[in-house]
């Protein structure tokens, strides 16, 4: 049992929702709202350098369908894995090419509303 008696609302609800919770529409909303955010953060807040995009791009475009991409990052906040993917380029709207990684639990699932929200 997590605090306050409740259970730990990462494994309760571990699974994540997909395409057809609600019709897509939550995850969609996320996807593009979390995009706007990164591209806005990084185009306006930051000088960034991305090398290779095109490269990169290629090859979230181009698999086939259920075939994994696995990318790393050499990254010093938990921001940026969510923001690397607000470069120029990177289709914010479509959630075929959306990029997930792994969360840790006690930052994501800390509460039902954050786990929601994650799970999408």
């Amino acid at each position: 049992m997590a605090r306050g008696g409740e259970a730990s609302v990462g494994r309760a609800w571990a699974a994540g929702l997909g395409e057809r919770h609600l019709g897509g529409v939550p995850r969609r909303l996320v996807f593009v709202a979390v995009g706007a955010f990164a591209k806005a953060v990084t185009s306006l807040l930051n000088t960034t350098t991305v090398y290779n995009s095109d490269g990169l791009l290629h090859l979230v475009r181009s698999r086939p369908p259920g075939r994994p991409l696995i990318t790393v990052s050499n990254h010093m906040s938990t921001l940026d894995d969510p923001l690397m993917w607000g470069f120029k380029g990177f289709p914010s709207t479509d959630t075929k090419v959306a990029r997930w990684v792994l969360a840790a639990e006690d930052i994501c699932f800390k509460n039902r509303v954050m786990s929601y929200f994650f799970r999408l």
